[in-house]
């Protein structure tokens, strides 16, 4: 009993120590001396956090209290309300899908560790990355833009001509008449054969040899064979003017006989609309690829209970790393000019590498099943793509023939 009184008594007089500390010794006055204290500690806080970018305490979108630069009701940035020009530009951006400070670092992961990003996403690791759909469009919009201000159209225009030349294109089509018409060909094996000078295709006297032959080919200085030929025609062919000879001596296809200068027009036309379409929809064009990818995957992988979702994001990222490498290479074309054939050869080769490390990764089999299963998913994808393309080929050529009609 004594010790216990003791500590009471000991206990009051620490309490009284405590209490005459204070300036007033009211419970009404300590109150107000504490509220001071933490508006006092609430203020040194304030300050620290506003150096870091956040002084607020409630959010002033929704009211909640704050407890970071985030709300963890609504999301909004809690200096939002005080924005500098840089900031709203950047918040602008990242709204529009353009823009993210991850951008740069998941691209440089998305390139160094293919199916690892995949991989993550899957897992819920969402945050650590660029969300898949985004870092397609910001992509995409960079390539856009170099296409338009550093592109160069005269020699975009220079290759659409070599491909669509009037003359070569022109002697295939008249060549291809020419080979279907059985009456014509009975006059071709009647007619006596000349020897001249012919300006066209080489691969016209490999395709059609009983009706045109090379007697000599010229090279180039690289070895390659030029399309000026010494040839051995029908003479029909003079007669009726099938070829019809220049100023320069040598004989040349003639664009005006024939119905095959109706159908050079309506090639043209027709790749003219092609060219259109796929330049103002080509963003559509490749995301919409991303749905097929998945199918074929899904098609390949259906022992394996993998969701739809997996394929999905699996074929969203490879996606851009295929424009990642069509930037690269559209720029090395823009500035060192090299030949569409090594560019494809390229574009093929890193690709294919990339598809089948990232279906290793991701879908963990061997690295055998990995190829075959990425070759035949790739067969199953192209497929589908090519017969789409083909659609939208014969859809264009009905429309462009209505027209000529």
């Amino acid at each position: 009993m004594c010790n216990k009184q003791e500590n009471t008594e000991i206990n009051a007089d620490i309490i009284t120590e405590t209490v005459s500390e204070t300036p007033s010794e009211t419970p009404d006055g300590i109150a107000t001396n504490s509220a001071e204290e933490i508006a006092i500690e609430t203020s040194i806080e304030g300050d620290s956090e506003e150096d870091e970018g956040y002084s607020l305490d409630k959010c002033l979108n929704c009211g909640t209290v704050l407890n970071g630069k985030w709300c963890h009701n609504c999301g909004q940035h809690i200096t939002d309300h005080a924005m500098t020009v840089k900031q709203f530009i950047l918040s602008y951006l990242d709204n529009t899908y353009l823009w993210d400070p991850q951008q740069f670092k998941t691209i440089w992961k998305l390139i160094s560790r293919p199916g690892l990003l995949t991989k993550e996403y899957i897992a819920g690791k969402f945050v650590s990355q660029v969300q898949p759909l985004k870092l397609n469009m910001f992509l995409l919009v960079v390539f856009l833009t170099i296409f338009v201000f550093f592109g160069s159209d005269k020699r975009i225009n220079n290759t659409m001509q070599e491909i669509t030349h009037d003359e070569m294109m022109f002697a295939s089509l008249q060549m291809d008449e020419i080979s279907n018409d059985e009456g014509y060909l009975e006059k071709i094996k009647t007619s006596p054969r000349d020897t001249v000078n012919l300006i066209a295709p080489i691969f016209l006297a490999e395709k059609y040899p009983t009706i045109i032959s090379a007697h000599k080919v010229f090279y180039n200085s690289d070895g390659k064979a030029l399309d000026q030929w010494v040839s051995i025609v029908p003479h029909v062919f003079i007669e009726e003017e099938i070829i019809k000879t220049n100023d320069d001596g040598c004989y040349r296809f003639n664009t005006e006989t024939g119905i095959a200068a109706e159908d050079i027009a309506m090639f043209k036309a027709v790749w003219d609309q092609m060219s259109t379409f796929s330049l103002q929809y080509f963003p559509i064009i490749i995301l919409l690829t991303a749905p097929i990818l998945a199918f074929s995957l899904r098609v390949v992988q259906r022992k394996r209970k993998r969701t739809y979702f997996t394929h999905f994001i699996f074929s969203m990222h490879y996606i851009a790393f295929v424009e990642l490498i069509i930037i690269v290479l559209y720029l090395l074309y823009l500035i060192m000019h090299p030949s569409i054939t090594l560019l494809n050869y390229i574009f093929t080769i890193f690709s294919c590498i990339y598809f089948a490390r990232s279906f290793r990764v991701v879908y963990e089999t061997t690295w055998f099943r990995s190829i075959t299963k990425a070759i035949l998913s790739n067969v199953i994808y192209y497929i589908i793509c090519l017969s789409v393309f083909v659609t939208i080929f014969f859809i264009t050529c009905m429309v462009v023939a209505m027209q000529f009609e």
